[in-house]
């Protein structure tokens, strides 16, 4: 066991929940935040709400004797909040900036693990890129990550903290809870509901399964030898949304979907990830096959 007590932010969403439940007994201790309420364990204390000012985030720390986190907390996507700017800046940059400076007070942090988004990038048009690509973002979503991003490397940069950032493709999972159109298309199947898609049905995305992701989160939490600052992290494949509906169609009938004869937005790329398979011996074993079929065996 690892004796790291280990504060987790978002840990009753889409990748803190499994999260939480894969290192309960491979950790000391487990601090989660999330405003959803999650049932207690032997070593994990839920708390719903935090001060989020840096001495009381400081006190928290010390507290509960924390050694690493994981921030996986804050507004999840584009989606979210588009009439509410001010919301997304407040959870993706305000918190994430006051509890990186709690972490510097503090001075015991040993590895801080923050999950940034492939849409820090913005337009990826070009296939392969890797970590030192632009950072371009065309949504407030994307530029709170790209932000942080950046402000977290000066922070490793100048006061010497063990930070990892990890650049997310799009995850999908059988608890994501907004908007994903693997998601749309499972419901809109299990409902017998019709689905109109935006786009051409040879549009292929990067997509990460959610186990995948976790996996990649606990490796980096446990890697002991020398590391990069930033890592992009996705699927093994790059599937055609004809692909994932033909998986789909395997585990539920007469599913009524339509795809659009034009894309309604900008095709996606699929990164390189070679830089976390060789560093951090890391890579994701849940092709879309594998995903979607895993995806139905925890809701039927």
């Amino acid at each position: 066991m690892n004796l790291d007590n280990v504060l987790i932010t978002g840990a009753s969403g889409l990748i803190g929940s499994p999260l939480v439940k894969k290192l309960l007994n491979k950790v000391n201790f487990i601090v989660g935040v999330d405003p959803i309420h999650k049932d207690l364990q032997q070593n994990y204390k839920h708390l719903k709400d935090i001060n989020q000012e840096v001495s009381d985030i400081v006190k928290l720390l010390i507290k509960y004797n924390i050694s690493k986190i994981i921030h996986v907390g804050g507004v999840s996507g584009p989606m979210l909040y588009n009439n509410k700017p001010d919301l997304i800046v407040q959870n993706n940059v305000i918190f994430t900036m006051r509890l990186i400076e709690a972490s510097r007070i503090y001075g015991k942090i040993k590895r801080f693990i923050f999950c940034s988004s492939i849409s820090a990038y913005g337009k990826l048009n070009e296939s392969n890129t890797n970590e030192e690509y632009r950072m371009a973002p065309e949504n407030l979503y994307g530029a709170t990550k790209a932000s942080c991003d950046m402000l977290l490397k000066m922070y490793a940069q100048n006061y010497g903290l063990d930070i990892m950032s990890l650049r997310l493709s799009t995850v999908y999972g059988y608890r994501r809870s907004t908007s994903c159109f693997i998601n749309d298309m499972i419901n809109s199947a299990i409902n017998n509901r019709i689905i109109n898609l935006p786009f051409k049905k040879d549009l292929c995305w990067p997509y990460v399964y959610v186990k995948d992701v976790v996996s990649c989160i606990e490796k980096c939490l446990i890697h002991s030898k020398k590391h990069s600052y930033d890592y992009n992290v996705s699927g093994p494949d790059f599937p055609s949304y004809q692909e994932i509906l033909e998986q789909i169609n395997l585990y539920v009938e007469n599913s009524q979907v339509t795809f659009s004869n034009k894309n309604s937005f900008d095709e996606r790329k699929l990164f390189s990830i070679e830089k976390i398979k060789n560093e951090i011996d890391w890579e994701p074993k849940y092709s879309i096959k594998q995903g979607i079929k895993d995806y139905f065996s925890n809701i039927i």
